[in-house]
């Protein structure tokens, strides 16, 4: 076996197996499909849904899920009356994002997917999750060069053992064939959660939160992904920083949707 070097032009190594190139990324798909497949044999997954044996989100429980399908504040996704109409905060106050989307409101079953996967070690459910992210993302795409997720305190996801955005942006990037990057953005402050915040708590709890890489974000179109949008205080601190870095421009995919 031998592994060819990377030219400019080549994206992957190559691997020469019995005189066939194969795709070193595509061994590495097949090969964990393979795995995967040996442990759901001897462990089947159970749905984190119904607890029914079989998926991580069986069929019946992902028929469940409420997806965003109403009309949509053009700026920061709120739902609204009108359609391509501005909400009452966008009025207020513009967002430094180019647009916030999402690809699920956060209603039943929702919230206790989201909480099993950031709280309860159930990090297998990102890629299911993730897929939804997919399904949905033709409705709400924009122009993207490099996906980040919204980065965690070194403290806390040390205390979690991952970053559940950092997950999904994996399983997300991957089937959409889009460049991702977890460490271009870094959380320099180990703010509180912003759970039970108002929204004006909420932003002075993000201020200067973030910091970015300049030479791994300046001149790209950035997409941050999260788990959940409520206020979007997180990620227009986090674009702040990005814009900051010379990021060509910023917007925001999330998850789900608080309304």
């Amino acid at each position: 076996t031998e592994i060819y070097p990377l030219s400019r032009h080549d994206s992957l190594p190559i691997l020469l197996i019995d005189n066939h190139q194969v795709s070193v990324n595509a061994w590495h798909v097949r090969a964990r499909h393979i795995k995967k497949a040996f442990f759901n044999l001897i462990f089947p997954p159970v749905c984190a849904g119904c607890r029914s044996v079989g998926d991580l989100l069986c069929d019946n429980c992902r028929a469940q899920i409420p997806r965003i399908n109403g009309k949509i504040c053009i700026h920061c996704g709120r739902l609204v009356v009108a359609a391509q109409s501005v909400c009452l905060a966008c009025r207020k106050q513009a967002i430094p994002l180019s647009q916030i989307r999402a690809a699920l409101l956060f209603a039943p079953p929702v919230p206790d997917l989201i909480h099993q996967l950031k709280y309860k070690g159930a990090f297998g459910l990102a890629e299911p999750l993730a897929e939804l992210m997919v399904d949905a993302w033709p409705r709400w795409q924009t122009a993207v060069d490099l996906t980040l997720p919204i980065p965690l305190h070194p403290d806390r996801q040390k205390r979690r053992g991952y970053n559940q955005s950092d997950l999904l942006v994996r399983h997300f990037a991957q089937q959409l064939g889009i460049p991702g990057d977890a460490t271009a953005l870094r959380r320099v402050r180990n703010t509180p959660p912003q759970v039970g915040l108002s929204a004006t708590e909420r932003v002075e709890n993000m201020v200067d939160a973030f910091q970015a890489e300049n030479g791994r974000v300046a001149g790209k179109r950035i997409l941050l992904v999260d788990d959940v949008c409520t206020t979007g205080a997180t990620l227009t601190e986090a674009a702040h920083a990005l814009l900051a870095a010379g990021a060509n421009s910023v917007s925001a995919y999330c998850l789900a949707r608080a309304t």
